[in-house]
């Protein structure tokens, strides 16, 4: 008689649902990496009617004359910002827009912008009144998140 251990294996469901859980995740990576690839080449979204890239003076200006002022922290790489642009581009479609000054900051590009007011996230949307930072919300990314936000604070038509 043979006195040696034998080693069990794994059953095979098991191997099967590891093999299935790993492919998963592979796929995921790929995928992941695949939108990353698309939002780092693709080009900026237009400016929509009636907004304008950030500029340092102008926006001073605004802020002095105690105008109110929406701003969104963008990047063309951000998803979140693709789907904002989108639901604005909607709204604008039905004919609604903000009422009140429109302006653009660029995430990569206008470094001192986010560091004045503690940004660090794209699709951030600012509201200043007064010359003052009033409102700060991520993540509107619906015609209706932005509406219902915009409108409870009065700045849509």
């Amino acid at each position: 008689m043979n006195s040696q251990t034998s080693i069990s294996t794994a059953p095979s469901w098991k191997k099967t649902a590891s093999k299935a859980f790993w492919l998963i995740i592979g796929l995921f990576v790929v995928y992941r990496l695949l939108m990353l690839a698309y939002m780092n080449v693709r080009d900026d979204d237009p400016l929509l009617s009636g907004w304008q890239d950030y500029n340092a003076a102008a926006f001073e200006n605004l802020l002095a004359d105690g105008k109110p002022v929406m701003v969104e922290v963008y990047a063309p790489w951000c998803p979140t910002c693709l789907a904002q642009h989108k639901a604005f581009e909607a709204l604008e479609s039905e004919g609604k827009r903000p009422n009140l000054a429109t302006i653009r900051v660029d995430f990569d590009r206008d470094v001192d912008f986010r560091k004045t007011y503690n940004i660090n996230y794209t699709g951030t949307i600012l509201l200043f009144e007064g010359g003052k930072l009033t409102a700060v919300q991520g993540g509107l990314t619906s015609p209706e998140k932005l509406e219902g936000f915009l409108a409870g604070k009065g700045y849509m038509n």
